[in-house]
């Protein structure tokens, strides 16, 4: 199990990578959504939080948290749908949660393109 401890003056906060569907800038601050519904509002940016990400999980293995765009990280293993005309991601966890979140189409396109790629190699 992947997870970050943050800690401020006032709180502790455990976050647990393996459940996470995605983060969203707010500002000075990081909304991360859970795939289970929960949001939690961090006091740190969203490049910062990606930089945690990055030092908490094993340099071998790949990370499957992806930034698109300036304000928005998706977690890759949710991803189940692309759509560049609706301009929308679809995270789901095969059951009945799910999330559509608003992409431009020009990133879309892009990342579609090298999601594409990377499941015909």
């Amino acid at each position: 199990m992947n997870k970050i401890c943050l800690s401020s003056r006032d709180e502790l906060l455990i976050i647990d990578l393996d459940k996470v569907a995605f983060l969203k800038a707010n500002g000075n601050y990081t909304e991360l959504s859970y795939m289970t519904g929960q949001k939690v509002m961090m006091s740190l940016g969203l490049a910062k939080a990606e930089e945690l990400i990055k030092k908490s999980l094993p340099k071998d293995n790949p990370s499957s948290f992806v930034k698109l765009g300036r304000s928005i990280i998706i977690n890759e293993k949710f991803l189940t749908h692309i759509s560049t005309l609706k301009q929308k991601v679809i995270l789901s966890d095969g059951g009945d949660l799910s999330y559509s979140i608003s992409i431009p189409k020009q990133l879309l396109r892009k990342y579609k393109e090298l999601i594409n790629k990377k499941f015909n190699q």
